[in-house]
């Protein structure tokens, strides 16, 4: 389709808002980066996700501004969006948005250090109340075990005297019924 002038020259202005919308998109990325620790594979991945958004994104402006025709001139503009976005607004926003992110992480990790304080606090508690405890019951413990090997102990001498006791027995019966034959 042939545009006008005018029409070519709203085009080339659309590019260029484009492009500024796709720097802006790639700063996104360059936020998360500074803000997080990203792991190499984890950097490509996102590099992949930012060049399918912003391929959509001109994809999306080249069919509905100019019927899915691609004009070098369209190209170009939207070059010119993303080095205009760079080079003004690009480390403003990277800064106020990297201060921002770490001031709300600091305040949360704060919070949570402010909130795991008494549990700290009734841990501590805890394991200078449980010594007592847990020295008692060792003690229990061992003379539950001592008290236990003295019955087994017990138990023992008692079969052993019953044995005894059969075999003393058994003796004297096999004793009489010899003492009978040689009578």
């Amino acid at each position: 389709m042939i545009l006008s002038m005018s029409g070519q020259a709203w085009l080339f202005l659309g590019t260029v808002a484009a492009g500024f919308v796709i720097g802006f998109v790639y700063d996104i990325f360059r936020i998360a980066r500074k803000t997080a620790n990203h792991k190499t594979w984890l950097v490509q991945l996102e590099d992949v996700l930012y060049w399918t958004i912003a391929s959509v994104i001109m994809f999306y402006f080249m069919l509905r501004q100019n019927y899915g025709e691609v004009r070098f001139f369209a190209i170009v503009g939207a070059a010119i969006g993303m080095l205009l976005y760079f080079n003004s607004l690009s480390s403003v926003i990277i800064k106020v948005s990297v201060t921002v992110i770490n001031f709300v992480k600091n305040v949360i990790f704060a919070i949570i250090r402010i909130i795991l304080v008494p549990i700290r606090i009734l841990i501590q508690l805890f394991k200078i109340l449980a010594k007592p405890c847990l020295w008692l019951a060792r003690f229990f413990h061992n003379r539950a075990n001592i008290a236990k090997q003295n019955s087994r102990n017990k138990l023992l001498d008692l079969r052993r005297k019953v044995v005894q006791k059969n075999e003393s027995r058994l003796k004297k019966k096999n004793a009489k019924k010899s003492n009978k034959k040689k009578i």
